[in-house]
């Protein structure tokens, strides 16, 4: 909600609120003579009027500030909605009435009155549900800023009940709203129906703006993590590329000119490939070549690495680099020598991908951080729910890498849009198509209802029935296909997650 000035709503508050004061008293004598009576012992009776007025109208401009804009217009034509088909009831009930009688004046100055009020009432329990809103978050006991806000609509809804019997009679030179107790019990009954239907409503919106938020929430922590987890390939293959390459170039600086050239095609794979969640199998399999084809530059013949003679489907991933890092890590932990080669073998079993070296670990390992099993399997950790598997005697170590045959959408929910938003449109437009079908149907028969009351019993008016009873299931349907149809939680799933969005990077 935008911030607007108190103090300047209130000063405009008073205005309206003396003039129009003003105007009642000065035009209400040749109406109710009783009313224009400003003796002393008036001066009371009033003062009252007037604050009662001031309040009304200073809550009526805070609940059309605080209104969303976008929906106002929508708003109102609901409540026109509704007051014609209540106003119709009403007519068409009453006794000795006639369908031209519909249109005169006087029952239109009903019909202006209730309308007047039902808008009012909107918009000053509006300013009330906005406070209501604000302190409902932070507040320790909510029960009671529940009672307090539900009360405190009540009160003032009867406050603006009051100001109509006051002021609007006088306006419309008519008793429309009656200064009877009945009246005011009635207010209060209506107000009751609709604090405990908006009530439920807003504990539906609540408990799933908490679902969205705390969904929200995980997502872009895991997010995050997956993020940092990627980003960490980068240095962790160069670091350990250059240990490679610094050895070599003591033992054969030859052979260290090939590796460089090597290296610099091998890290553009890095590059593509870090970024991605998954990547294809055959893919890493192909790299893992190249890259123990690299490693051999340096190791010659103290490295025995096999790879299982195995067609892998394009729909079979792993994540990226997990066969380059586990490489490194067999060189890294273990001997590699002539007189005791390391045995390395690559296979698939059980929809696991298997990378088993003969185990021979070094005496000391200097600057071990552990980095790169722990990148993979976090990484397996946020993206899919099988786990990696290690195992280790003291003949080999195994690592088991799941293999993926769906890419998880947890991380990226854009591609999903896309993929749906065709079949979103799609019922979109049956909706609308069905709606305006039947809203078409609707005006057809409701003329047809109306020529044949015509016809058949002019005098005795039964048409208005079947009118407004279709009438109210095209109104219900319209406020479901337009307003809060099947679709409102998603809509407001994304609005909440684009507010979370834009509190975090603006």
């Amino acid at each position: 909600m935008e911030p607007y000035n108190k103090r300047l709503v209130t000063i405009f508050s008073i205005l309206i609120s003396l003039i129009l004061f003003i105007y009642i008293l000065s035009e209400s004598e040749s109406v109710y003579p009783i009313a224009s009576s400003f003796e002393l012992g008036k001066l009371v009776g009033h003062s009252t009027k007037f604050i009662a007025l001031g309040f009304i109208i200073y809550k009526f401009i805070e609940g059309i500030i605080v209104s969303d804009k976008k929906l106002i217009v929508r708003n109102i034509l609901i409540l026109f909605v509704v007051n014609i088909l209540i106003y119709s009831v009403i007519f068409f009930t009453s006794p000795n009435v006639s369908f031209n009688q519909f249109f005169h004046p006087e029952a239109i100055k009903y019909f202006i009155g209730y309308f007047s009020f039902s808008i009012a009432a909107s918009f000053v329990n509006t300013s009330v549900f906005n406070e209501y809103r604000t302190d409902i978050p932070d507040s320790p006991k909510p029960e009671k800023i529940l009672r307090k806000y539900f009360l405190r609509s009540i009160i003032y809804t009867l406050v603006l009940y009051y100001v109509f019997v006051e002021f609007a009679n006088l306006l419309l030179q008519k008793y429309i709203f009656y200064d009877q107790t009945i009246n005011y019990l009635l207010v209060a009954v209506i107000t009751v129906f609709f604090l405990f239907l908006f009530f439920i409503i807003d504990r539906k919106k609540n408990k799933l703006e908490r679902k969205i938020v705390i969904e929200s929430t995980k997502a872009e922590t895991a997010t995050a993590q997956f993020e940092t987890l990627k980003n960490q390939l980068d240095p962790h293959f160069l670091f350990n590329s250059l240990n490679v390459l610094t050895g070599l170039i003591e033992e054969n600086p030859d052979n260290a000119i090939d590796f460089t050239t090597s290296l610099s095609k091998i890290y553009r794979y890095v590059l593509e490939q870090k970024d991605k969640e998954v990547v294809s199998i055959q893919e890493e399999i192909n790299f893992a070549k190249t890259y123990v084809n690299l490693l051999k530059l340096r190791f010659e013949n103290s490295i025995d690495f096999e790879i299982e003679q195995t067609t892998f489907s394009e729909t079979e991933f792993i994540v990226p680099l997990s066969l380059q890092i586990l490489l490194e890590n067999t060189i890294k932990h273990n001997i590699v020598s002539d007189q005791k080669p390391l045995k390395i073998k690559i296979y698939k079993k059980d929809n696991y991908l298997i990378i088993e070296n003969s185990f021979q670990p070094k005496e000391t390992i200097k600057d071990s951080t552990g980095i790169g099993l722990k990148n993979i399997i976090n990484r397996y950790q946020l993206i899919s729910n099988r786990e990696v598997n290690i195992e280790k005697n003291e003949e080999l170590f195994r690592v088991e890498l799941p293999i993926l045959t769906q890419k998880n959408t947890t991380m990226n929910t854009q591609n999903f849009d896309e993929q749906q938003a065709y079949l979103r449109a799609i019922e979109r437009a049956k909706e609308l198509k069905k709606f305006y079908a039947h809203l078409g149907t609707y005006v057809v028969m409701s003329l047809f209802f109306f020529i044949l009351n015509l016809v058949t019993s002019k005098g005795h008016w039964w048409f208005y029935w079947p009118v407004l009873g279709w009438g109210l299931g095209v109104a219900l349907n319209a406020v479901k296909v337009f307003a809060y149809g099947s679709g409102w939680e998603e809509n407001k799933a994304k609005e909440i997650l684009e507010k979370e969005q834009n509190k975090k990077w603006q």
